[in-house]
């Protein structure tokens, strides 16, 4: 009940922008067009093939059955499911996190190259997915880490980008999914993430800190 009550009230005041789509926060990510996110799709799964989406990477933690379901929906419809069970808070290590974030990264770099179309969602389409989204375009247009969190991440709604998100929520995201992406940012600025160079192995012993980087104030 808990989850289903924090889910009904992360409505985004931002509108989506993906021509086809009616399902919620839907954006595109890169300049082609190619990678698209937003907030799980639940019964509006065959939008996605309507408008040629190959893929799907399913960036969250199976909570009762949604994933198994959509899993199921998808594969009618003959598009690819990815589920990746990344969590937005409580991580079982730091080290894991970084992993999957690397297998989604690998994975729509991977999609791309076979000219397919990948649609990437968590719940909501904001914080899990926001990272994601931010962290590949860091990879792939070089930008940095502020571009990234306040075109990406904050303007569609991620942590207090989005002020109807409960206080419960923006706390847990400052504390681990914020200083997650920062220390994976990090990796992308050094050089060592590079296109068709995000290794696993460099999740080992990953360092984080602490922040105050706020959608709503800078660092």
């Amino acid at each position: 009940m808990k989850t289903l009550l924090l889910s009904l009230l992360l409505v985004t005041p931002v509108l989506a922008d993906v021509a086809g789509l009616t399902i919620s926060n839907a954006f595109t990510v890169d300049r082609g067009g190619a990678i698209l996110r937003g907030k799980e799709p639940r019964n509006k799964v065959e939008e996605l093939s309507k408008i040629g989406v190959t893929d799907v990477i399913i960036f969250k933690n199976q909570v009762r059955d949604e994933v198994d379901r959509e899993i199921s929906d998808l594969r009618v419809l003959g598009i690819g499911a990815h589920p990746i069970p990344f969590r937005w808070k409580e991580f079982p290590s730091y080290e894991e996190a970084c992993e999957q974030t690397v297998e989604a990264l690998n994975l729509m770099e991977f999609i791309i190259r076979r000219r397919g179309r990948v649609f990437i969602h968590c719940t909501a389409g904001e914080d899990r997915t926001g990272m994601l989204a931010g962290l590949y375009r860091m990879v792939h247009e070089r930008i940095n880490r502020e571009k990234a969190f306040r075109e990406e991440m904050c303007a569609r709604g991620y942590s207090d980008g989005n002020p109807n998100k409960p206080a419960v929520v923006t706390s847990a995201i400052q504390r681990e999914l914020t200083p997650l992406f920062l220390a994976l940012a990090q990796k992308v600025e050094s050089g060592e993430w590079t296109p068709g160079r995000i290794h696993k192995n460099s999740c080992k012993n990953i360092a984080l800190r602490a922040t105050r980087l706020t959608c709503r104030t800078r660092e």
